[in-house]
This record gives C-alpha cells, structure tokens and sequence, in this order.
C-alpha cells in the first residue's frame, strides 16, 4: 500500500509518504520534517488521516492525498486554512 501527501502547488510537493508498511521521507518538504504523522493503527481501518504538528501560516493550500494498494486506488483534496 501506498499513501502520498502533498503540496499539489509547490514545486518540491511531498509531504508524506508511507509505502510498504514503512514511513519514506527523504524527499519530504524541509519545512515539514517531523511534523507529519500517519496513524499506523488507523491506516488498517480505511483511515489515512495525516496529523501536522507545530501548524505554521505557510502550511495553508491545499493537499492531495493518493492512496493505491495492488486492486485499487483513490485519490482526494482538501484545503487547509491555518487561523
């Protein structure tokens, strides 16, 4: 299985990526380094919720998320306002 978050806007887009049971940021935004987490637990219930800590002005826009496993995939967006 594969979960992808990222910065459809920014040129540098990931930020996160879990793939074959394992959390795989090398390529993650610099800005988002140990700020994002997936829920392990709640990824096997359907959930593929991202968690971003320490919330800064610039993390508004918007984020897709791509999740594919061997028969399917899906894919969403949505936009996050920081108030």
């Amino acid at each position: 299985m594969r979960v992808e978050w990222f910065r459809p806007d920014l040129k540098d887009s990931l930020v996160h990526l879990y793939e074959n049971h394992e959390n795989r940021n090398t390529n993650q935004i610099q800005s988002y380094r140990g700020r994002t987490k997936l829920n392990h637990q709640e990824l096997q219930r359907g959930n593929a919720s991202l968690k971003l800590s320490s919330v800064q002005v610039s993390d508004e826009g918007r984020y897709r998320c791509f999740i594919q496993s061997k028969s399917w995939y899906d894919d969403t967006t949505v936009v996050v306002s920081v108030g």
